[in-house]
């Protein structure tokens, strides 16, 4: 299984680096990001900004994943579905569930070698201009590590979702928007049920609505001020860890009734 295993994650890795469909999306999702930087350390400056900009920049992370992660993962299994090379690797003695945890690995590294390149901003900001970034708080060492952590352990949920995704379909277009609407989904669930909805005195429903969302998301929120100071919170971590669990455990199933 070991040696299977390893197989797989070079193979993937490989794919992913020469990939040129891959770059163009890391390019403009760091470009975006790093517009999305500058506007949190300015509310961070000018407001009483929920978070701390490195906290700002790990949730900027996740939110923009819906837009990454499907150009890392929508090809893992659903492209070797339509060539057929899919059923030439389960005819090797690799197991099913070998073939699902070396291509997620992949996929999750090269999520987390993105994650580094985004991490560049503060600290080229911090190097040019240390005055300013101690004023943003960029000399907290908590805050860089509880924003990455908290980075890991969503992004092992995003792209064991993406990964099943591109196991239930042949058509990557298809993986990828399956895996898209599946991550919102997630992400608009994991908001509401962290956060509390607050009422606000009108009789219009449409405020109340609107209201309710934006109450609880500010809920959703206050929940990542543990790890902006370094407090790693334990049943978001296992949160995430079921979630990779499940997702992996329903691809691999998937490819095993394929085998069979």
């Amino acid at each position: 299984m070991i040696n299977g295993y390893w197989v797989i994650l070079r193979s993937e890795l490989f794919s992913l680096f020469i990939s040129p469909a891959t770059y163009v999306s890391t390019f403009y999702f760091l470009a975006l990001l790093g517009v999305g930087f500058r506007f949190f350390i300015e509310s961070f400056i000018g407001t009483n900004w929920i978070l701390p900009p490195l906290s700002s920049l790990a949730v900027g992370l996740i939110f923009g994943s819906p837009a990454l992660i499907p150009f890392l993962t929508m090809r893992t299994l659903a492209e070797e579905r339509r060539l057929g090379t899919l059923e030439t690797l389960m005819s090797a003695p690799i197991e099913g569930s070998s073939i699902i945890i070396g291509k997620w690995s992949a996929s999750y590294l090269f999520f987390l070698i993105i994650c580094c390149g985004a991490y560049a901003y503060p600290l080229l900001l911090w190097i040019l201009f240390p005055e300013q970034a101690q004023t943003l708080g960029f000399n907290h060492i908590e805050h860089w590590i509880g924003g990455f952590i908290f980075l890991m352990s969503f992004g092992a949920s995003f792209t064991a979702i993406g990964i099943f995704a591109s196991s239930v379909t042949k058509n990557q277009m298809v993986a990828g928007m399956l895996t898209f609407s599946l991550i919102t989904l997630y992400l608009a669930i994991m908001a509401f049920s962290y956060g509390e909805p607050h009422q606000v005195a009108s009789n219009n429903a449409y405020d109340q609505f609107l209201s309710s969302i934006g109450g609880s998301l500010n809920k959703g929120l206050d929940k990542l001020q543990f790890f902006a100071v370094g407090i790693i919170h334990i049943p978001t971590i296992l949160h995430q860890f079921i979630v990779v669990f499940l997702f992996l455990t329903l691809a691999i199933l998937q490819i095993e009734r394929m085998r069979h």
